[in-house]
């Protein structure tokens, strides 16, 4: 890279801050959050109307299990049946809600200092990269 190019590292940084990617970030995060939240409050509503119905699966699969087995695993089989139905439980018992925030409330990543990073380098500055017998450089073809 000769000196008066800028490293890339600037550059991306340049990209990065006029196409606003910050608030996008955050604007797509809150939204995934949101969603999130509301198919968390679909599943537990869900589990709390059907707990009954669920926890009735769990035993007839439980003994379905053994009568194949003729009981051999009846106590492996009890012990999940009852992880499942706390698992249920657990689930139905807790609230989720969309939270009332504005995606300005949101942290992005630092994506600023991950490009300071010592890991980051331009191509042209990598092992490699320039037509050596063993780079990169010669593996594709010339444009």
């Amino acid at each position: 890279m000769s000196k008066d190019e800028t490293p890339i590292s600037d550059q991306l940084k340049k990209v990065v801050d006029d196409l606003d990617l910050e608030s996008k970030v955050k604007e797509a995060t809150a939204a995934v959050e949101q969603a999130m939240l509301l198919g968390l409050g679909a599943t537990v509503s869900y589990l709390r109307d059907h707990r009954a119905d669920i926890e009735g699966f769990f035993e007839r699969a439980g003994a379905a299990i053994d009568r194949q087995t003729s009981g051999r695993y009846a106590d492996q089989v009890e012990q999940v049946r009852g992880q499942l139905a706390a698992g249920v439980a657990s689930l139905a018992d807790r609230q989720w809600a969309p939270l009332d925030r504005e995606p300005d409330e949101l942290e992005a990543p630092e994506v600023a200092g991950a490009l300071d990073s010592p890991d980051v380098t331009a191509p042209e500055e990598r092992p490699g990269s320039v037509d050596d017998a063993g780079g990169w450089a010669g593996s594709t073809d010339q444009v």
